[in-house]
Parts: structure tokens; sequence; C-alpha cells
């Protein structure tokens, strides 16, 4: 079994961030764990800004990380997904290519970003239809060559909307409406995507044999139902807490992710968390900070 300095569970922006910081900070070895194929997470399809008022998209701030990454020796496990921590801080994996294994690591930072709200999490009722999207699987789709998710979209929720804003605006496809919370109508119109703006409506089932082919929304007494072939959920995200929930760390019931002190350590020792997946981070430089204090505190 191999041990390192620094084990680190995700290889998203705060993955990457904390494994530069750790290396010019003089920790030796040190070992990025990432599920998808490439390193980057959810900066390989940002297309829109994540810097703030200092504008930069995340494609770009993933070509910035990654070429500065290859200057330092750090191992990196690509396609490999972290079952859980056990209790002497060793760390079981698996993948294709290597199967179930353990490394240990000395310090460990769970840094897996956030993750989308579904259909199921909000128990909504009606048939198992396809169709039915967040907004980071209708990104993918919008990625591959002449792909769309749907003719006519229905979007609820206004939180993540600005991610396949562009793709939405470009597309030939048809928004038949976007259900928005209370108070966002005029952000929600200001996009120019579609004049159906439901504010406050719920969805109270959603119906179609195969695929969606319509939905019953309601506000008080009033309900309407829109025909529709695609259902875009852009909820807020939720910081992704299971690696943490199965290694027996506390969690924090607002965000859903790991709960951290001061410090960023969590209820285990020498186990850290940082980024998103302790909460959603309103700019990159935010996360940036976070990682160069989280490694200092290591240090």
């Amino acid at each position: 079994m191999r041990e390192y300095d620094l084990v680190i569970v995700g290889g998203g922006a705060s993955g990457i961030l904390c494994a530069i910081e750790a290396k010019k900070q003089n920790i030796k070895n040190i070992l990025i764990i990432e599920k998808d194929p490439m390193l980057g997470g959810m900066l390989s399809n940002g297309n829109y800004n994540i810097g703030g008022d200092n504008y930069i998209t995340g494609i770009k701030y993933k070509e910035k990380l990654l070429e500065e990454i290859k200057k330092y020796d750090i191992d990196i496990y690509l396609n490999t997904m972290v079952l859980k921590i056990e209790d002497n801080n060793e760390v079981i994996c698996t993948s294709s290519s290597r199967g179930i294994e353990k490394v240990k690591g000395r310090n460990i930072i769970i840094a897996n970003g956030g993750k989308e709200k579904s259909r199921n999490v909000v128990s909504m009722v009606g048939d198992r239809s396809s169709g039915i999207l967040t907004v980071g699987m209708s990104k993918k789709i919008f990625a591959m060559e002449k792909m769309i998710p749907g003719k006519n979209i229905l979007i609820v929720g206004d939180a993540t909307i600005y991610m396949i804003e562009e793709e939405l605006k470009n597309s030939e496809i048809n928004i038949v409406g976007i259900l928005c919370d209370k108070g966002n109508k005029s952000k929600i119109e200001k996009m120019n995507l579609t004049n159906n703006v439901y504010e406050g409506y719920n969805i109270i089932s959603i119906n179609g044999s195969g695929r969606i082919s319509n939905v019953i929304i309601e506000k008080e007494d009033d309900r309407k139902e829109i025909n529709c072939d695609t259902l875009i959920f852009a909820y807020p995200m939720l910081s992704d807490g299971v690696v943490a929930m199965r290694s027996n760390i506390v969690l924090n019931p607002e965000t859903t992710g790991p709960k951290v002190d001061q410090n960023y350590m969590t209820s285990r020792n020498n186990i850290y968390a940082c980024g998103n997946g302790i909460y959603i981070h309103s700019t990159i430089y935010d996360i940036e900070k976070e990682c160069k204090a989280l490694i200092k505190n290591i240090k």
C-alpha cells in the first residue's frame, strides 16, 4: 500500500489548487484521486464567468491550472472512485484498471465539489418519463456535436440557468417556460430566453408515456398545463457529502457537505475539506484563498 503526505479526493478546481499550493509549501508526496477521465471537474464545460468582477470562464481557468500543475511532480489517479476513508486514514478507492485498492494519507483533503438537485431530491410526483434532466447533464448533451437535450423545453428553477444560457440562445430550441422563485422574474426576463416566466409556480405532476409530454404547474388556485418534451432542473447546487458520510465524518445540514472548523478540518483528525464540497462559493477567487489557508494550516 502506497503512503502519501497528502491525498486529495477530487480533481476539480479546489483539488488542483490545493495540490499546487501544497507543492509550493514543500509538501512532498501528493496524490490526486479523480473519478472522471480528466482533471477539471465542472471547469471543463464552464463557458460562463466564474470570477465575479474579474471575468474569467471556467474553461480558461482550467487551462491556466493544468499548465501550472505540469510543473510539479504530483501523482494523479483518473477514472478512480473513492468509496470511503477508514479510521486509520486509509482511502479505499476503485478503478477499472487497478480494481479495489487502498492508499494511505498522512493528511487528506476532501475536495469533491458540488452536485445538482434532481427530481428525486424534491420528490416530484408523476410518470417516470425520459427527457428529465439537470443543467449539468443538459450541458454535456449540448457539448456533443449537433445534439440538443430537446426541442420544447421547460426549465424549473433559476439558480443555474446561466451555466447553459449561451447554449439555449444559440440552439434551435423552444423554451416553453421558466418556473422561477418569487422576486426573480425580472432577472429571468432580461435573459430573453422566453416570454413565459412563471413566478412562484410549482410543478404538481409530470406526465408522459416513454418521454415527457406535459407538466401541470400550480400557484395558489391557478393551475396550468404546459406541453413540453424536456424538463431541465436549474436548482441551486449542493455540496457533495457522500464520501464524508461514508467515512463517518459529521456533515453540515445547511450545506450537505462535511462540517469543518476554522482550520478546515473535519470531525476527524488530519482530514480536511474545502471548496464547493463544504459550501457553494460565489467566485473561484474565494476558493483560491480558502485552499491557500487550508494548506498553510496543514503545513
